[in-house]
């Protein structure tokens, strides 16, 4: 009886039922062989087992089409071998005189079974499944488990450890790019801004040149002509040299770097390109003094302008507080340029022509206490202290009491050259100090750049390592994983196989391949103890096979072999030497018999008894045994009388055997007890005539015969039957 192993369900209740029904039947079946039921009872067994074994075909071909089984022909031409194999499973079982024979029709019916659900059956269990045919009593789950079983559907093993190593490495990737963009965007940063400290020198010296024109431009109107002609026409010319640096470096400086400055720029184009009317007028002396000082006023303001943008544009602390320096140092000098003018106007007039140059004259001191202010709010203490020197000059100190005096309106002794020299002097003075400030803010700005540099390519090259070695470290892990894997796959197939011998290891100690690892030792163990076990038991079945065979051989042996002689039975003579007559005659072969009979040998059973008589039986067959060779037969026939068949020998050649047979016993001697005992034999001799003898009594009846007349002639000698 075959029970049914839950292990073989694939999850069809309709078809897990008819396994069941089947194994069932087959199960009946081979009862009722081994209870020699009736021939009616086996033959309505097996015909019950081939109905539902058709059913069963039937209900899976069905299942397999709906859920689109991709091998569905070749297991419907599998069904049908079975079919047609039913009619000669039949024949064989209910014909067969033999139990095993019909018992090895239910072994078949059984390995097919099982083959026919592990093989084909089992793995469809998925294709079932798919459709719905299938399904699984799956305990209520967490959202996190459900997640997990989604994602183990929907990726394979080595698409999730390819996603394992991508996503985090992915996520580097972003964070470092992160990390790049911002190093780069203030790399960008510094690049504009030292690209706008370019252009701060030449607004530097382009708003100085222009102050100095002006300055010019209002003592050309306001004296006579000659006095400030020359330097005036000079002046302009160094303007515009420094118009055209200003546009060249704008020319250098990229589009996108200008937008936050262009407003001034434009502004600045447009001023520029009034200039030259402006200066026609002043040389024809058509504009008034304000409108000149208010024209070049608005231009040098749009520049400094663009001195302010810079501060509030750049994001480096330092620099800006720098910048931030400067412009308010550039506007300080432009107050004074003012000063300069309002002074000029005034002193050349000897008096306030103007209130209006006068108020503005006084209101610029103001204006430059706010600018020294907001210079020393951002500036360092060395920058603050170069200006308290320039300031504070003895330069600075005379210029203080020409303003003084201008103020309290004592205009004599004062001349008008002389404070436009000691202004532009002291502006000057403020130049050099603006253009110092600008080199130092370029120096900041090319450090920053520099070290931003720097640490962008030291960031660059930090990530290009991290993210090979992560790579590599990646792909290493990956990798090994992988192996370990492919190993455990291996060795599972060679269990599969069969085989035994390849042990697995893991390098690790207690993770989860090291558990997969020692489960497959564990496995590959037990399996092994059940190969040895199998073996033990097969070593005893053989064992007990071959002891059954000895015994049978020892029967047979006792069957076929005279006890007290060791020679063969007559039963066992006539079966051998019959086969031998027949070879002989079909090959036309020598065969010859020797009749051999002890001589007196009742008396010595009378004189000594049975058990020395037993003792001459054996002396004289184990003699027999000794001369005779592998291929010739010995048996006794009667008492004391034996047969030898001499295969492949004519009547010559068995008489010299018998001779020396009978010499060999008749000179020697049995000791036996105290007794010396001496005997004979008589011996008749006979060949095969292959007309004549037809069969063993024949020629056993011609060396009898011959026996009988050497007993006649006195016994102790052979006699040839003629």
């Amino acid at each position: 009886m075959i029970n049914w192993n839950n292990g073989l369900n694939i999850g069809v209740k309709e078809l897990d039922d008819d396994h069941k029904n089947i194994l069932k039947i087959i199960n009946t079946l081979s009862v009722a062989i081994r209870d020699d039921e009736t021939e009616a009872v086996i033959d309505s067994i097996f015909d019950d087992l081939e109905e539902n074994t058709k059913t069963h075909f039937n209900r899976e071909e069905i299942f397999l089409q709906k859920c689109n089984y991709p091998k569905i022909k070749e297991r419907i031409e599998h069904h049908r071998d079975l079919i047609k194999k039913f009619p000669e499973l039949k024949t064989k079982l209910t014909n067969s005189l033999n139990t095993e024979n019909a018992q090895e029709v239910s072994y078949f019916l059984t390995d097919w079974l099982f083959n026919h659900i592990i093989e084909e059956d089992i793995p469809a269990t998925d294709t079932f499944e798919k459709c719905s045919l299938s399904k699984k009593h799956e305990p209520k789950q967490s959202l996190l488990k459900r997640i997990i079983n989604k994602t183990t559907k929907a990726f394979s093993f080595t698409k999730r450890i390819f996603l394992l190593s991508v996503i985090p490495l992915t996520g580097m990737l972003i964070f470092a790019f992160i990390l790049l963009f911002n190093d780069y965007s203030r790399y960008e940063d510094i690049k504009k801004t030292s690209s706008f400290t370019h252009i701060i020198s030449n607004i530097n010296e382009l708003a100085h040149s222009l102050q100095i024109e002006r300055g010019l431009s209002s003592g050309y109107i306001s004296s006579s002509q000659t006095k400030f002609k020359e330097r005036l026409n000079k002046q302009r010319i160094i303007v515009q040299k420094s118009i055209e640096s200003f546009n060249n470096k704008l020319l250098s400086v990229h589009g996108d770097k200008l937008l936050v400055i262009n407003p001034f720029i434009e502004t600045f184009t447009k001023d520029i390109n009034t200039l030259d009317n402006f200066r026609k007028k002043i040389d024809a002396n058509t504009v008034s003094q304000s409108s000149i000082i208010n024209f070049y006023t608005d231009i040098i303001r749009n520049i400094l302008g663009i001195t302010s943008k810079m501060a509030i544009y750049n994001l480096d602390k330092e620099i800006s507080s720098s910048i931030s320096s400067l412009s308010s140092l550039l506007q300080y000098k432009e107050s004074l340029g003012l000063k300069r003018a309002y002074g000029t106007i005034i002193l050349e007039n000897d008096e306030i022509s103007s209130k209006k140059e006068y108020i503005n004259f006084i209101q610029l001191s103001g204006s430059q206490s706010t600018l020294i202010n907001n210079f020393n709010h951002t500036a360092t203490a060395l920058q603050k202290d170069t200006l308290n020197s320039i300031i504070n000059s003895s330069l600075s100190n005379k210029i203080y009491n020409i303003e003084t005096s201008i103020k309290n309106h004592n205009f004599q002794g004062l001349n008008s050259v002389i404070w436009f020299e000691s202004m532009t002097e002291l502006i000057n003075s403020m130049k050099i100090f603006e253009d110092k400030l600008t080199n130092e803010i370029s120096m900041l700005i090319r450090n920053e750049l520099e070290d931003a540099t720097d640490k962008l390519l030291k960031w660059i090259l930090y990530s290009s390592i991290i993210f090979i070695l992560t790579v590599i470290i990646i792909y290493v892990f990956e990798q090994s994983s992988k192996n370990e894997i492919y190993q455990l796959i291996d060795a599972m197939k060679h269990l599969a196989r069969g085989e035994r011998t390849l042990k697995l290891k893991s390098t690790s100690t207690n993770d989860e391949m090291a558990k997969m690892y020692s489960a497959y030792e564990t496995t590959r163990q037990k399996l092994l103890q059940g190969d040895m076990y199998t073996q033990l038991y097969l070593s005893k079945k053989e064992l007990e096979i071959q002891r059954h065979q000895k015994q049978n051989l020892k029967l047979e042996k006792i069957a076929f072999i005279d006890v007290l002689t060791g020679v063969l039975n007559r039963r066992k003579f006539e079966e051998i030497s019959n086969k031998e007559i027949e070879r002989s005659t079909r090959y036309g072969r020598d065969l010859s018999f020797l009749m051999l009979d002890i001589d007196n040998f009742k008396s010595l059973n009378d004189t000594y008894g049975h058990s020395l008589g037993d003792k001459v039986l054996q002396h004289f067959s184990s003699t027999c045994l000794n001369m005779a060779r592998n291929i010739d037969v010995i048996a006794r026939i009667g008492g004391e009388e034996f047969a030898i068949m001499l295969p492949e020998v004519e009547s010559q050649g068995a008489y010299l055997f018998a001779e020396r047979f009978r010499e060999k016993i008749y000179s020697s001697e049995v000791h036996i007890e105290d007794y010396i005992i001496k005997y004979s034999v008589s011996i008749g001799i006979a060949t095969l005539d292959i007309d004549k003898d037809k069969e063993l009594k024949d020629i056993l009846q011609k060396a009898d015969k011959a026996l009988y007349k050497a007993k006649e002639l006195g016994k102790n000698c052979s006699i040839i039957y003629k």
